[in-house]
């Protein structure tokens, strides 16, 4: 079974950025979800979601922890979000495909304070005791997982299947899993325009791999590129995007 649903969305890049537009429509096609298996006090968890190929296999395996209700998705972003890797549209697209409600946490400028106080909002308002993220490696100087020291603070577990794990094993589960995955926003040296709205299979992989010797972060950490997932087990329907093309954003050549 096939379904329409107009959307309006785009894909891009940021530095040095070509940016990937698409236009409406997306197409749905009807899919089984795996089912989610609970323990007796399984906790209600949200997913901090980007959209990306991390979060989804975080997702997946937090799915799949019986210690863990899976309820709901969180993005954290900024009051005029203009999120050109992860648009909003595809995010919610991909909300109402999985069965999940998608919360926004505004985060101003009291970064911090923000990040505590939706972390406590989310637990009084939705019941939320866990939040798991995809997290794989510190970011810049930190000293610590930014979400961990957030939930410290609010009284939120924090659950990090991810963490410190090697990036080669993490892409093969998520192309055995079957989580469907385009790339969404990529930046030279490594990649170029040809890369906005490819697939991550085993051909990209294998590309992806001969690019380590030249300082290329597999995994994506060091924000070499970045992803979009349009199905995987979890998902109710496949999201399927036309008319993508890529774009340079002015000011940031180099960067798709």
């Amino acid at each position: 079974t096939v379904l329409e649903q107009a959307a309006s969305l785009s894909f891009s890049s940021k530095e040095n950025s070509l940016s990937f537009a698409s236009t409406p429509p997306f197409l749905f096609v009807i899919m089984t979800r795996e089912a989610q298996a609970l323990g007796e006090g399984a906790k209600k968890t949200a997913i901090s979601w980007t959209g990306g190929k991390d979060c989804n296999l975080a997702m997946l395996l937090a799915w799949r922890n019986p210690a863990l209700d899976v309820a709901a998705l969180v993005v954290f972003r900024p009051e005029a979000a203009n999120f050109r890797a992860h648009p909003l549209p595809v995010m919610q697209a991909q909300a109402a495909s999985l069965g999940l409600p998608l919360h926004h946490v505004i985060i101003g400028s009291d970064y911090k304070a923000d990040y505590v106080s939706g972390l406590r909002n989310l637990r009084a308002e939705h019941g939320i005791e866990t939040v798991v993220t995809g997290d794989m490696d510190l970011v810049g100087t930190m000293k610590r997982n930014w979400m961990e020291e957030c939930g410290e603070e609010a009284g939120t577990g924090v659950w990090l299947p991810l963490w410190q794990s090697d990036r080669l094993k993490n892409l093969e589960q998520i192309l055995t899993e079957g989580i469907s995955v385009v790339y969404s926003c990529v930046k030279t040296p490594h990649f170029d325009q040809s890369w906005i709205g490819r697939p991550l299979d085993r051909a990209a992989l294998a590309e992806m791999q001969a690019k380590v010797e030249g300082g290329l972060d597999l995994g994506g950490e060091k924000g070499e590129y970045h992803t979009m997932a349009l199905g995987g087990p979890l998902f109710q329907q496949q999201l399927d995007i036309r008319d993508q093309r890529a774009e340079e954003l002015a000011g940031q050549a180099g960067q798709c």
